[in-house]
This record gives structure tokens, C-alpha cells and sequence, in this order.
């Protein structure tokens, strides 16, 4: 039963509704009966209604703010105006609110009995969804592909060790990769739209890049929405050639194929405190790639172990953080921290440190940007190239004003674009996804439908929900696999087609690696 809360200052309407409709027939039970507002809303917490039915007209607080209060206090739950009043403006305010229906009094018994079902409906669904939902959040919490794939993403994205993971992961026996010298390779694959099967493309590229790069050392592997990452340790340095070789040749096989993807190799770096530095290599490498600007040792930025100094990746992730929270006094702040004059004498050198510093900057702003807007550029493209860089903004007071009113204007641009609320946003991602998992799907599909940028969802997707875009889609289908197994006498292929997967071949491997066990096994099991 759903717990229904009912409100009017009549209490003639109050008794009369629930003479007048047997509310379990249609799913309810009547939680309050209120004529006050003011009571009616000191009993949210203990009474927790899925439904509240409300009149507009009442002394001390109307039915409207009553129901701005409920939506407060949990958005989910759904409210029916009910109004003796046929003015438009009530109705337009209940709109904005996120009202439910707006019945005109007197109200018609097959109006009011059409509402009912609507709501529990409506109701209905909702907790369903967030019931799978919850499941699916348990299913990933423990997983340890996912436990493994969140971890050093954030290690690589964000420069942040999210030490809770480290240590289940530590749990699960993950003690590999600590210190070793390593060089990463990162494929963009958000470009990809393969007329059948994104999902497999996408999972197949996984292994076929694994697989080559085991030839030279251990691999680490986890992806992101728009990215593959590859950690390849235990490597001999004379090797290294050779690895960017056999990827370049990879790649081309595929973009002959009609893949369409982009690839960055960093230089060699050591344990897992450098992933972040690795990861920017690899973007730099591709930025210049698709800017057809020399990647020469000029136009590289300057490692920091080389002078000397340390870049401050640290307060370059606190610039960013402020930034995403568009807080413009710690965006000034922060630039004060990165811009200091250095001590000793390492003045000769200094002029091509903070031309790093800036570069890295500008370059994630630039990505960053796309995020929001691809439109109005507020990272130019030429400032990415460091020659135009040093002759336009040859001093450090030139380069930070730049950064300053770059980051200004992307803080002011992030805090335009969420006023959307990113929760609703990736609400209804989630129930596109529910509704179109078993099609070919892709990032791009659900963006459209919503009508927000890729980019943009892929970065609230993974903060809201925990998971990337392709694990979400990935184990909601294995875990249908799982119930056509358990439950149907379907064949294993038709299975495979029943929750996505065209390729039967991939979908047994995918199955396996994240069942431990094969399909026939899972079934006779079950």
C-alpha cells in the first residue's frame, strides 16, 4: 500500500473522501487526515506519504506553499492540488512547483478515481525503479572490476586517492602496482558510432588492447565513458618503442575498420602517486594530434623533476575544484598559490616552468569547456600552443591574469549550466536507460533524449551514480542474463540478443568475466 496523505481546512471534505473512495482498492492507505497545514506538516517525518492531496484555499499557509514545503522535504513525493478556484495562475504555480494534478472542485467521481490510478501508477514505477536501483548500487559496491575501475579513474582524473577504495581493493588482494615504473596508454573512444553493437565494439577494443600489451609486461586496466586506460608495468624501457608500435598499428586496423578514435602514450613514470601526470601526458599528446601542432620538444611543457621545482598539482586540482563550485574567491585564491616567484637560483629555467603550469591549466579548461558549451570558446585554441603562449604572455603576471579571467569566465559559465539540477538530469537518464538497455545504446543516444551535451552527462552520470555510463548499462544486462537463465527456457543466443548483445561470442565472454562462471553453469545452478 502507498501511504496517502490527505489536507483541507473542511473537515466535511476530508470525511467525504474517504467515505466516498475506498482508498486500498486503488492502492492507498490513508497515513493523516488533516485540516491544518501547520500539522500536517510537523507529521512529514513520522508519516512519510507517497501521495498527499491538498486543497489551495486554507488559513496560515494555502495549499501551494504546503506543497513547495512537501517537495522540499522529498521531491519524489507526489502532490494533487484540489481547488475550488478555475484560475490560471494557480495552475501555472503548481506547474513550476512539480504538481502532481490540479483537480477543480466539485470534483467528478471518475475524475478523482482517474487520478488515483494515475498516481499509484505513476508511484509505482518510481519505486520500482529506485528499487532496481539500489540493487544495482549493492551489485557494484561489490564488485571488484567496479571497486577497481572507480579507484583509479579518480586516481587518474582527478589526482585524488580515495583511500576506502584503496583498502578494499586491498581486501580483494589488489597489492599489485604500488611503485613500479609504468607508462600508460589512453584511447579515446568517445567518437565511436558503430552502426551495430556499440556496447561490444567498446568491450571487444578492451580486450584486443589487453591482450596485445600483456605481450610486453603486466596490465592494468579500467575505462571511463569517453576513455580506455592501460597501465603497462614491468616493461624494459627498450621496449617502449615497440609498444607504441604495436598500438599504433592496432588503431589503425580499427579505424579502417570505421572506429574512429584517438590515442595518447605517456613517458615512463613510477607507482601510482604519477598516474595523474601520465593521464596528462597522454591528453597532451592527443590535443596536439587533433590541433595538427608539432609535438616537439618545445612545444612540450617542462617536467618539473628536471628543474627542480614541482608542479602543484595539488592546488591545480583545488583551482579546478573551485572552478565546479563556482567559487570566484577561491579561483583567485588558489592562482595566488600557484603563481609564487621561486627561491634559489633557478630563474633561467623559471620562465618555461610557469609556462607549464599554464598550459596545464589551459588545456583542462579547454576540455572542460566542451563540457558546457562547444560553442563560445573561452579557452582559446591558439593559447595551447606554448610558442604563441611565451610571445603573448611572455611573464608570469601576464600568464596568471590570463588563467584568472579564463577561469572566472568557466566558473560563471559551470554555474550557468547547473542550475538544471544534475539529479533530475540523471533521473531521466536512468529511466531512458531502464527503458532501451536491450538496444544498441550508446552515451550519445541517452544525451539526445535528455537534450544535454555527451560530455556534460557523462560527468554528472559518474557523480551521481557512482558508475560509468557502459558498467551501468553492462551489469543491468547481465543481471537480466542472470533472471532469462534462472527463470525461461530461453537458448543461450536468445538470451544474448534478449538483453543486447548481438555478438553471442562477446556476451559469453562478458558474462563469465563478470559472473565467474559460464552461462550453461549459471543456469544448471540456478
Amino acid at each position: 500500500m502507498y501511504r496517502l496523505l490527505l489536507l483541507d481546512d473542511e473537515e466535511i471534505v476530508i470525511k467525504g473522501i474517504q467515505k466516498v473512495y475506498d482508498m486500498p482498492k486503488y492502492g492507498f492507505a490513508v497515513a493523516g487526515a488533516f485540516t491544518s497545514p501547520l500539522k500536517a506538516a510537523e507529521q512529514l517525518d513520522s508519516l512519510k506519504p507517497d501521495l498527499v492531496i491538498t486543497d489551495v484555499k486554507m488559513p496560515r499557509m494555502d495549499g501551494l506553499e504546503f506543497a513547495s514545503l512537501v517537495k522540499k522535504w522529498n521531491p519524489e513525493t507526489e502532490v494533487v492540488i484540489l481547488s475550488g478556484y478555475d484560475d490560471f495562475s494557480y495552475a501555472q504555480a503548481a506547474v513550476k512547483l512539480g504538481i502532481s494534478d490540479y483537480l477543480l472542485k466539485p470534483i467528478k467521481k471518475a475524475d478523482f478515481v482517474a487520478m488515483l490510478e494515475r498516481m499509484a501508477a505513476k508511484i509505482g514505477e518510481k519505486q520500482s525503479r529506485a528499487s532496481q536501483q539500489k540493487q544495482m548500487q549493492e551489485l557494484l559496491q561489490n564488485s571488484y572490476t567496479e571497486l577497481k575501475n572507480r579507484y583509479f579513474l579518480a586516481l587518474t582524473e582527478e589526482n585524488k586517492c580515495e583511500e576506502g577504495l584503496r583498502e578494499a581493493l586491498r581486501k580483494h588482494g589488489q597489492s599489485e602496482f604500488e611503485d613500479e615504473l609504468f607508462l600508460m596508454v589512453k584511447i579515446d573512444t568517445d567518437q565511436i558510432s558503430p552502426a551495430v553493437d556499440y556496447m561490444s565494439e567498446i568491450g571487444k577494443l578492451n580486450q584486443e588492447m589487453e591482450n596485445l600489451l600483456l605481450e610486453y609486461g603486466k596490465v592494468l586496466d579500467f575505462l571511463s565513458d569517453e576513455s580506455m586506460f592501460f597501465v603497462l608495468y614491468d616493461l624494459r624501457k627498450e621496449q617502449y618503442a615497440d609498444v607504441k608500435e604495436s598500438v599504433r598499428l592496432l588503431l589503425e586496423r580499427k579505424h579502417a575498420a570505421g572506429l574512429d578514435l584517438a590515442l595518447g602514450i605517456s613517458d615512463i613514470h613510477r607507482g601510482q602517486k604519477e598516474l595523474f601526470e601520465a593521464r596528462n601526458d597522454c591528453v597532451r599528446q592527443i590535443f596536439m594530434q587533433e590541433a595538427n601542432i608539432a609535438d616537439t620538444s618545445d612545444a612540450n611543457p617542462v617536467h618539473g623533476r628536471e628543474m627542480n621545482l614541482t608542479i602543484p598539482y595539488t592546488e591545480i586540482e583545488g583551482l579546478f575544484h573551485a572552478i565546479l563550485t563556482a567559487d570566484r574567491e577561491a579561483v583567485c585564491n588558489t592562482l595566488d598559490q600557484i603563481y609564487v616567484e621561486p627561491e634559489g637560483n633557478v630563474h633561467v629555467l623559471y620562465r618555461d616552468y610557469v609556462s607549464s603550469i599554464t598550459f596545464l591549466i589551459l588545456l583542462r579548461t579547454y576540455q572542460l569547456q566542451n563540457k558546457y558549451d562547444v560553442v563560445h570558446q573561452i579557452a582559446r585554441q591558439e593559447l595551447l600552443n606554448l610558442k604563441y603562449l611565451r610571445r603573448e604572455y611572455p611573464g608570469m603576471e601576464d600568464q596568471k591574469q590570463l588563467v584568472r579571467e579564463i577561469c572566472l569566465a568557466l566558473a560563471d559559465l559551470v554555474s550557468r549550466q547547473k542550475v538544471a539540477a544534475p539529479s533530475k538530469m540523471v533521473q531521466a537518464a536512468l529511466e531512458y536507460i531502464d527503458d532501451h538497455f536491450r538496444e544498441n545504446i550508446s552515451l550519445q543516444d541517452v544525451a539526445d533524449n535528455i537534450s544535454i551535451s555527451k560530455n556534460y552527462l557523462c560527468d554528472i552520470f559518474k557523480k551521481e551514480v557512482g558508475v560509468t555510463f557502459i558498467n551501468y548499462v553492462t551489469n543491468l544486462r547481465i543481471e537480466k542474463a542472470k533472471d532469462y537463465l534462472a527463470n525461461t527456457d530461453l537458448k543461450m543466443y536468445e538470451v544474448s540478443s534478449a538483453v543486447g548483445y548481438n555478438d553471442y561470442t562477446y556476451f559469453a565472454q562478458i558474462f563469465k568475466k563478470h559472473t565467474g562462471t559460464t552461462l550453461s553453469a549459471y543456469r544448471k545452478n540456478a
